[in-house]
């Protein structure tokens, strides 16, 4: 019960920061970042296995992306994931972009909710963005 409790309170600091973190950026930031999340959430709401959602989701957000466009992400999925992952004892990553560890994370249950939130947020605050521009 209390590890169930601490990993709801870790996705929460995880969710708060990807806020903070999200309201700092350029409109065009906020998009790519907007179409990366929706794409991950497509695939996490596919028929996939485990494995292959996470292996999709990898080529999305990191193989398929230019070398400033992983520093960009990689700092976002670093602000995001970092506390759920290391916080909760969970999965480990062998190095970012190089194992299936943060990948796995985000095709799992826990990487649901925080992307689903994150999109959920994120929408909102980027509709106020678009109302006051």
């Amino acid at each position: 019960m209390d590890e169930t409790k601490n990993i709801k309170e870790e996705i929460e600091k995880s969710i708060k920061k990807g806020i903070a973190f999200f309201q700092k950026l350029s409109r065009k930031q906020k998009d790519k970042i907007l179409t990366l999340l929706r794409r991950v959430q497509e695939i996490q709401n596919s028929n996939l296995s485990g494995t292959e959602k996470a292996k999709e989701i990898k080529k999305i957000m990191w193989t398929k992306q230019s070398v400033k466009s992983k520093l960009f992400i990689g700092g976002f999925l670093g602000t995001i994931i970092g506390i759920a992952v290391f916080g909760t004892g969970g999965i480990g990553i062998a190095g970012l972009g190089g194992a299936v560890g943060i990948w796995g994370f985000l095709a799992g249950t826990a990487g649901g909710v925080i992307v689903s939130s994150l999109i959920q947020n994120f929408e909102k605050d980027f509709n106020n963005d678009t109302k006051e521009n």
